[in-house]
């Protein structure tokens, strides 16, 4: 039955959980959550903000997110990383800590591909009730996505429909809906039927979050919501810190690659 695979999902998650002693299967280790939060070095960055990326089922999928997360932090010059699916619980709980420490008072942005892309609208609607907002949402063909919560600015949905499989809730991308549209800005993109000036045929679920044109798409996004560092301190009446050698940067545009 369709309701039921996102509980296989789940059960067969416990399981390997199980065995594997509850331990971190994906080889990784923790999110380095504290670097974007309070970076080492925050004058290299050229932009303001705290960007998150999660990857989809269990953490072992959607290693694109890892590159995106590294374009976002050294092209874009916003402060990124890359955060596996099963850490999203770990992920909300420090949003709120840091965000009740003073810490996160810059614009928060939440990305996720597949069921990382719908763990990112859990971990929003759980600061809901903190009174936290995300400024940016990016979602890269979310799966089984519950509605956007009103804490969200703005919400873009990057996906590609599938209408022979996309019954199926796994392995595919849908839209969104808002909980209230009048206050979250919410924009659904299927890359099968919108011209975005380049090709999608190559496109599927599980490469998405790897082609080049996607993340510029995702990079151009962030830029108008991650100002630079001078214009977020003119805009908030502070003194201005200086960027001695990071610069924001357009991505290589070109042809959708993996």
């Amino acid at each position: 039955m369709i309701i039921s695979t996102r509980y296989l999902y789940v059960a067969l998650t416990s399981c390997l959980l199980a065995l594997t002693g509850c331990m971190d299967i994906t080889g990784r280790g923790p999110a380095p959550l504290a670097r974007v939060v309070t970076p080492s070095e925050p004058q290299t960055y050229s932009r303001v903000g705290q960007v998150y990326c999660m990857r989809g089922w269990l953490g072992i999928f959607s290693t694109g997110m890892d590159t995106l997360a590294e374009k976002i932090d050294k092209e874009v010059g916003a402060p990124a990383v890359s955060v596996a699916n099963e850490e999203w619980y770990t992920l909300r709980e420090w949003i709120v800590a840091k965000h009740q420490e003073g810490k996160i008072n810059e614009p928060l942005v939440l990305l996720g591909h597949s069921y990382g892309a719908d763990d990112m609208i859990r971990v929003a609607k759980f600061i809901q009730d903190k009174g936290i907002t995300v400024d940016l949402m990016i979602l890269l063909d979310p799966v089984t996505p519950p509605a956007i919560p009103t804490n969200v600015k703005r919400c873009l949905v990057i996906y590609k429909s599938r209408p022979a499989t996309d019954w199926y809730p796994a392995w595919r991308g849908v839209p969104t809906e808002a909980e209230d549209p009048k206050i979250t800005m919410l924009t659904n993109i299927d890359l099968r039927k919108t011209d975005v000036g380049w090709d999608t045929s190559v496109v599927d679920h599980i490469n998405i979050e790897k082609v080049a044109s996607v993340h510029n798409m995702v990079m151009e996004e962030i830029k108008k919501y991650c100002p630079t560092r001078e214009s977020w301190s003119q805009q908030n009446h502070q003194p201005s810190a200086t960027v001695p050698h990071i610069s924001a940067q357009r991505a290589p545009s070109g042809p959708a690659s993996q």
